[in-house]
């Protein structure tokens, strides 16, 4: 943002004309703060919803933004919900296994957050054929059974924090030129 200069006298008709200039600038910073993550939220959403169509699970998960004013500017999150699965073995959220990965025969490469965050191939709890080269069966909710190699990691929202991370200065620039 290229330096803002601020002109008057030291009158107090000038004074109160700087002051006035302030305020003026106050309000427009929290406009372009509030469009910065405006934009960078499209972004991620963007990025987010690409991923989550590419996985057989994305009809089960929602996504969507919660911007909030804050007194030093704005605040976005992108916030991505999945249903709840459960079977014999416990329960495991539909956005984790498609964030993360399920069998080892379609995600040879782990999410490269995964060890942070204590989740990845293998790490369902319970899980017992991650590692089943051959894959296995499940009992659907259509009351047949599936072949399955399990979940392909799309990554929505590690992909997202990418395309994010990348296009902040660019559109920093933008904002605020």
């Amino acid at each position: 943002m290229a330096m803002k200069v601020f002109r008057g006298n030291f009158s107090s008709k000038g004074i109160q004309d700087i002051i006035n200039q302030l305020e003026r600038y106050k309000v427009d910073l929290h406009r372009k703060a509030e469009l910065l993550c405006q934009r960078l939220a499209e972004v991620g959403q963007t990025v987010a919803l690409q991923s989550i169509s590419e996985s057989p699970l994305g009809k089960t998960i929602t996504l969507r933004v919660k911007m909030e004013p804050r007194n030093d500017g704005y605040k976005a999150i992108l916030v991505a919900a999945g249903q709840t699965k459960s079977n014999d073995h416990g329960s495991i959220n539909t956005l984790l296994l498609v964030e993360f990965g399920a069998g080892v025969r379609l995600n040879p490469n782990e999410n490269p957050k995964a060890g942070e965050f204590g989740m990845g191939v293998g790490t369902y709890p319970g899980q017992i054929h991650a590692f089943d080269q051959n894959g296995w069966y499940y009992w659907g909710d259509d009351e047949k059974w599936h072949h399955t190699y399990g979940t392909k990691a799309t990554m929505p929202m590690y992909n997202a924090s990418v395309a994010i991370r990348t296009q902040v200065a660019a559109i920093a620039k933008e904002v605020f030129r």
